[in-house]
């Protein structure tokens, strides 16, 4: 009876887990030699990890099958430093200086950051 309980409780969490999940998602020219398409989904899970796929396509009119190319995935850990997130390597934990992400309700941007010092905005991600 227990055994049972305890696997019944492991599936309530690990569901409720999954549904704590945001999706972004872009899509955009990469101009790349090869693919000149690029659609990228970026998952972002209750533990602070980062998944972030992305597709490579042929071309444009491709975009709505994309799920059927290649994925590229990359996992990283994200870290709230006033108002945006840090990327953190999860092998080495090193901190990811070069890009930070600023996450509202409906959109995720990247951000770079200048010679200077000072952030440019990148690429914003919209809310699946």
């Amino acid at each position: 009876m227990n055994l049972i309980t305890a696997i019944l409780f492991s599936v309530f969490i690990s569901k409720n887990i999954q549904l704590e999940e945001k999706v972004y998602f872009g899509r955009a020219h990469n101009y790349s030699t090869i693919y000149s398409y690029e659609v990228t989904e970026i998952h972002i899970s209750s533990d602070s990890i980062l998944t972030r796929y992305d597709y490579r396509l042929p071309n444009k009119r491709e975009w709505k099958n994309y799920k059927n190319y290649e994925v590229k995935e990359e996992k990283q850990i994200i870290s709230k430093k006033g108002q945006y997130y840090l990327l953190i390597n999860p092998v080495n934990h090193l901190e990811n200086e070069m890009h930070c992400l600023k996450i509202t309700k409906n959109k995720l941007t990247y951000y770079y950051k200048n010679s200077d010092g000072s952030l440019l905005k990148g690429f914003t991600f919209k809310r699946k």
